[in-house]
């Protein structure tokens, strides 16, 4: 789980402030290669690179009722 705002930069530990990544993304991708995520109200991120990449998600799974 991915923190998206440092508690030691003012970050809350809460559910709607952290995102579920791999080992891999969070450890190298974030931590290590300077990325940051932004988390959308509609549950879609966007990624942002250390050399001015931009990534966005697709939106979430929807439920069908039946």
């Amino acid at each position: 789980m991915h923190h998206l705002q440092h508690k030691a930069d003012g970050g809350k530990t809460a559910v709607s402030e952290c995102v579920l990544l791999c080992q891999f993304h969070h450890d190298i991708c974030i931590h290590r290669r300077g990325w940051r995520l932004i988390l959308h109200p509609d549950g879609t991120t966007t990624a942002y690179g250390p050399e001015g990449q931009v990534l966005h998600s697709h939106s979430p799974p929807t439920t069908r009722a039946g």
